[in-house]
């Protein structure tokens, strides 16, 4: 039965040249022997080619299904049965252009140091490689990761199947999502190419109270009505495990920031800590006591009218 040689290079019969030439140098980078395809395969994405890129034989192939006598020596190979690149094997060149390489573009690939077939491709297949990089997790508390921890991971190579426990030293400050590597612990490298690295990528639990900004901790504090109004004096944790006290100004607006200088996380990357900030939150009691309604009242009463707050919103023109 006649090969069909579209489904080989798996185009369309209407593919363009271009589009003919991009399939086969992509099947041939996957299937050429000396980089571990299989040399019948090869043979026949060769062979489909070598028809589809000249006009001529294109034009016969697509009236009678065949081309004349394809394989002018002996194997069905341009250069004979042996046409291989490298060492003994050749392959011939072909005036016509017809040839199943594009000797032009070969030749230039060549001339580039990009390989015979471009970047992509490279016979030299014995040079050594380094190993791809590995990834790994590990999971801290709050904690942990201001304070600095040591824990262990366990990974699995993938080329030989085995199993390494590697200690983590986890930096005081780390932060979610931050990566610490480690040479020479991930995939075996080819033909005597050193090892590729291990990513360990540090994943932060939520703590009830801290959240981070960098080196920057963060925290909500409540407070009520009159300490708001008043001003107050309140004690509060920090994430060392110690307490500061701090001042709420009298007349403190609900979400304005109070800073703790130096009472953050370590910079991982440069000296000295963050700082704590701590966003003051005015609770707003949804049931009130006769007392303090009573009290509520009087300061209202007390107070100039509300509406000298919206005057500037009053104060708009407002347009049908």
């Amino acid at each position: 039965m006649a090969k069909n040689y579209y489904d080989i290079l798996g185009v369309k019969k209407n593919a363009s040249a271009d589009e003919i030439k991009k399939a086969f140098r992509k099947l041939a980078q996957k299937h050429h022997p000396d980089a571990g395809g299989d040399e019948e395969t090869f043979k026949n994405i060769n062979e489909a080619y070598e028809v589809l890129s000249d006009p001529e034989k294109k034009k016969q192939y697509d009236r009678f299904g065949t081309v004349g006598n394809f394989s002018e020596q002996p194997g069905g190979w341009p250069g004979g049965a042996q046409g291989w690149p490298g060492g003994s094997r050749s392959y011939t060149h072909s005036s016509s252009g017809g040839a199943g390489f594009d000797w032009g573009d070969i030749f230039s690939n060549i001339r580039n140091g990009d390989g015979a077939f471009g970047s992509n491709w490279d016979f030299n297949v014995n040079k050594k490689r380094k190993g791809r990089d590995l990834q790994a997790s590990i999971e801290l508390t709050f904690e942990e990761a201001f304070n600095g921890a040591t824990k262990r991971v366990s990974i699995k190579v993938p080329s030989t199947g085995e199993t390494e426990t590697v200690t983590v030293k986890v930096p005081e400050g780390a932060v979610d999502g931050g990566r610490l590597r480690y040479r020479g612990k991930g995939e075996y490298g080819a033909n005597g190419g050193e090892r590729g690295d291990l990513l360990v990528v540090t994943k932060i639990q939520a703590h009830p109270f801290f959240s981070r900004d960098k080196a920057d901790v963060l925290m909500d504090l409540p407070v009520s009505i009159d300490e708001a109004v008043l001003g107050a004096s309140v004690v509060v944790p920090t994430p060392d495990g110690s307490r500061v006290k701090i001042r709420v100004p009298a007349g403190t607006q609900d979400g304005r920031i109070l800073r703790v200088k130096g009472k953050g996380a370590k910079q991982v990357k440069g000296k000295g800590y963050g700082d704590l900030r701590i966003k003051v939150c005015v609770n707003i009691p949804k049931d009130l006591n006769p007392e303090q309604r009573q009290a509520l009242e009087a300061f209202r009463d007390a107070s100039p009218s509300p509406e000298s707050l919206r005057h500037a919103l009053n104060a708009q023109e407002v347009h049908a």
